[in-house]
């Protein structure tokens, strides 16, 4: 990872509704995660655990991210010109959702709806079963 001096700054926009994003959720707990630069690194960190306003809001959230002047050239060494993070959503009454791999370049503001989808009435509320999570890889994540 780069040293703080040589490193850029990207945001996240994060918005949490229901109803295919007419109706904003509020209390949604959304944590943000840095993922590892290789599997080798260590675990993901924490970066932010904030929870939604009553428009499906988050402030929005700067985050670190390679500078933009790596994205510019070809020959970077091979190096990804963004950083990308793991975002976490879960809402009682709803399948938890898992977006891995956003990617987040340098002054750029990537914008991430999450649209939850309630439960059913005979459904247990467990939202951390892998049969109440949707897990959602990000265009980016591939590129690990």
């Amino acid at each position: 990872m780069n040293s703080e001096s040589n490193q850029g700054t990207g945001y996240l926009a994060v918005r949490v509704t229901t109803a295919r994003g007419a109706i904003p959720l509020e209390g949604a707990r959304v944590q943000i995660r840095r993922l590892p630069e290789s599997p080798a690194d260590a675990t993901e960190d924490l970066i932010l655990s904030a929870v939604t306003e009553r428009d499906g809001k988050i402030p929005l959230v700067p985050l670190p991210a390679p500078p933009k002047e790596e994205s510019l050239s070809p020959s970077n060494g091979g190096k990804r010109p963004y950083a990308l993070y793991l975002l976490e959503v879960r809402l009682e009454g709803y399948h938890a959702q898992t977006y891995n791999g956003v990617p987040i370049f340098d002054g750029v503001i990537a914008v991430q709806t999450v649209d939850l989808i309630p439960l059913s009435e005979n459904e247990a509320p467990d939202g951390f079963s892998p049969d109440g999570e949707r897990i959602v890889e990000a265009p980016g994540a591939n590129n690990l």
